[in-house]
C-alpha cells in the first residue's frame, strides 16, 4: 500500500495525498488541491489530484495522475506526462473527473453524478 506522494507547493506549503485519499489543502487562499478519480477517454479510471479555484465557481487549474502504483504523481503539464501513464493523447483526452474530498464552493461542471461534464 502506497504511502502517498508528497508535493511541495513552495512557499513552506508541502502537503502528503494519498491515493484514494480524501485530502483538500489549501495552497493559497480559494486555491485548494483535492483528491479525485479521473476517468480517462479510454475508460479507465485513476487516481488523481486536481487544483482548484473555489473562489470561481469551481474553475479547474490543473490534474495530477497517482503512477507507479500510487508512490509517484504526474501533472498533465509535464513533458512526459502521456509516457509516465503509458497512454497516448486519445486516450487520455477528453477525461472527466470526480472529487473525493468536499470543495467549499459550487462547481458548475459537475453533474448531479458528482463527474465533470
Amino acid at each position: 500500500m502506497s504511502k502517498g506522494v508528497l508535493i511541495d507547493f513552495g512557499q513552506g506549503k508541502k502537503a502528503v495525498f494519498v491515493p484514494g485519499g480524501r485530502k483538500r489543502f489549501e495552497i493559497e487562499k480559494g486555491y485548494v488541491v483535492v483528491n479525485a478519480r479521473a476517468r480517462l477517454a479510454d475508460g479507465t479510471e485513476h487516481d488523481a489530484l486536481l487544483e482548484i479555484d473555489e473562489q470561481s465557481s469551481g474553475e479547474h487549474g490543473g490534474t495530477g495522475i497517482f503512477v507507479d502504483g500510487g508512490c509517484g504523481i504526474t501533472w498533465q503539464d509535464d513533458e512526459d506526462f502521456l509516457e509516465r501513464m503509458g497512454k497516448k493523447k486519445e486516450q487520455v483526452f477528453p477525461y472527466s473527473y470526480k472529487y473525493r474530498a468536499a470543495l467549499h464552493c459550487h462547481d458548475h461542471h459537475v453533474g448531479d453524478d458528482g463527474w465533470s461534464r
